[in-house]
């Protein structure tokens, strides 16, 4: 019967999975409009808005350690629900929103959710799927799956979003509450996948459990490496989710031709992270590091452009272009970086695995956005990008040099240590 049960729970998470994470792995309706609607409705200074994006990575940072424990409490699925209404409530703070301190308490929500749902969600995947061989596998395919139907969605809802804008900048942030609520409802579906309860004479054991985990992540050099590799990607990408746009709208680009721009990258990204298993078929271990010199160039590169645009409009899509390289290399890059991370791991240690990439990436964003609005409140945005690019191209050489012999190995290859919590090693 309790076989039946399992049976039963993984086929309902794995099927609804995809379907979930296509609508709640990020605001659908919302992003490229956020920006003209808090500088241009809500009349935030463009500097400000990029300093206030490090406060809810900051806000991330100290979420970690309290998702982890919300966790081990509610279980995986009460958590995702809980992190989808904190996202709805997000979502009001917004609308509502008519000041700065308004939109730092719409960041500790969004960073909160987050901070649950970054740790709750691939958790639960990977303890929905069979204890196999080729769960690693599975796992990427899955994922993938639902990043692609999220990048077709968002790219669809992007062209919609920046057409209705343009007749009332409130209905984009009304559409993407509405998503929200649909994300909470499908949250409700879910199975827990852990199904033992601990008793509250075991909660001395549990929070030694917490404990050694942390410890395992923080000795391990291969999750070192990863969380490091992860936080520094994460610094550039939350970069460049304002510039972007913000250079965009420097060039005088209208709202809807900003829509059908990032719903064409949208379209091209998820078409990419089709490939994802077959890229790392092809490079292996050398995988992360292009895909990190792809975005990080692309940076580099539409800054340069981005001044003699100023010029000669027509080179606004060669920036296209380098957009475009960075999208399709972010996407190749975020179901690859799941995977890997949940490579060797049970459910004793997942959740703080991902727990801790989130409290690094959490810290990197903070400290690229800081940056950021520092940088942006003085010059041009392409001016900008040149030179985070600059500076994220030599953390990326750095971080290469210190992953060659931690990651990409074969298990065997690894120390016992590395491999602990190995589930599929404990069956063979």
């Amino acid at each position: 019967m309790e076989e039946t049960k399992k049976t039963q729970m993984r086929k309902q998470n794995m099927k609804l999975f995809p379907t979930y994470k296509a609508l709640s792995w990020d605001y659908i309706f919302f992003y490229t409009v956020n920006f003209l609607f808090l500088t241009q409705v809500k009349n935030i200074n463009p500097a400000d808005i990029v300093l206030i994006d490090s406060f809810y990575y900051i806000f991330t940072m100290f979420s970690q350690i309290p998702a982890t424990i919300i966790i081990e409490f509610l279980g995986r699925k009460n958590s995702i629900i809980l992190g989808n209404i904190i996202s709805c409530l997000y979502m009001v703070f917004i609308l509502y929103s008519q000041n700065l301190f308004n939109l730092v308490i719409a960041e500790i929500l969004s960073a909160t959710s987050f901070a649950i749902k970054g740790s709750a969600e691939p958790s639960l995947l990977n303890e929905s799927i069979p204890p196999t061989k080729l769960k690693s596998k599975i796992f990427a395919k899955l994922s993938q799956k639902g990043a692609t139907g999220y990048y077709i969605i968002n790219s669809i809802a992007t062209i919609i979003a920046g057409f209705l804008y343009e007749i009332n900048p409130y209905i984009p942030i009304l559409l993407s509450l509405a998503v929200l609520v649909i994300t909470t409802v499908l949250s409700i579906c879910f199975i827990e996948p852990i199904t033992k309860k601990k008793k509250s004479v075991e909660k001395i054991e549990q929070w030694k459990e917490i404990r050694e985990a942390f410890q395992f992540v923080l000795k391990s050099e291969r999750v070192k490496s990863l969380i490091l590799f992860s936080a520094i990607v994460r610094g550039i990408t939350s970069i460049l989710a304002n510039y972007e746009v913000s250079m965009m709208e420097e060039l005088e680009i209208s709202a809807s031709y900003l829509g059908i721009m990032f719903s064409v990258l949208g379209i091209i990204a998820g078409i990419a992270s089709k490939k994802q298993e077959k890229l790392h078929q092809k490079f292996h271990n050398k995988t992360l590091s292009i895909l990190g010199f792809v975005i990080t160039g692309s940076c580099f590169l539409s800054g340069i452009l981005g001044i003699l645009t100023e010029e000669y409009k027509i080179i606004v899509g060669i920036i296209f272009g380098l957009y475009s390289m960075k999208y399709i290399a972010s996407a190749l890059y975020e179901p690859l970086m799941e995977k890997y991370l949940s490579n060797f791991t049970n459910e004793e240690i997942d959740t703080k695995i991902y727990t801790a990439n989130n409290f690094f990436k959490g810290i990197a964003g903070a400290i690229a956005g800081i940056l950021a609005a520092f940088l942006l409140d003085r010059m041009k945005t392409a001016y900008c990008m040149i030179i985070v690019g600059v500076i994220f191209g030599i953390l990326m050489i750095l971080i290469n040099q210190f992953m060659k012999k931690r990651v990409g190995l074969k298990p065997e290859e690894y120390s016992k240590e590395e491999v602990k919590y190995d589930k599929i090693k404990e069956m063979i």
